[in-house]
């Protein structure tokens, strides 16, 4: 095999494991988008950019998907892991309130959020 050859596949499959990346980002099982991510490659991930991200419930573990600055000048940073204590939309975007690390209590955009574990329990 040449490489070029090498490099396409491996490119194939970086796009594949994007996806799934982005799946999971937006809720959906992770598990079978890697699988059709490795088969489909660069197809799913432009479906994927255009798949909306299922919306947060209360109770979902989350954690910030890049440091979040607050109004009062801190930060949340990425390894700090909360819950959504309610969820409501603003101007149409889906907005969670989290508590962070002292306890104080936020409103953040979904999409600043990246999902922990599995689905709340019911």
């Amino acid at each position: 095999m040449s490489p070029l050859n090498v490099l396409l596949v491996v490119l194939y499959v970086a796009a594949g494991v994007a996806a799934a990346w982005e799946a999971r980002r937006k809720g959906y099982h992770d598990l079978i988008f890697t699988v059709l991510g490795v088969l489909l490659g660069p197809i799913l991930l432009l479906i994927m950019l255009f798949l909306p991200p299922r919306p947060l419930k209360v109770g979902q573990t989350v954690r910030p998907a890049a440091p979040i600055a607050l109004e009062d000048g801190r930060r949340l940073r990425t390894n700090h892991v909360t819950v959504v204590r309610a969820v409501k939309v603003v101007d149409g975007e889906l907005v969670c309130l989290i508590t962070s690390p002292e306890g104080s209590r936020h409103w953040v955009a979904q999409e600043a959020l990246s999902r922990v574990g599995g689905a709340p329990k019911s």
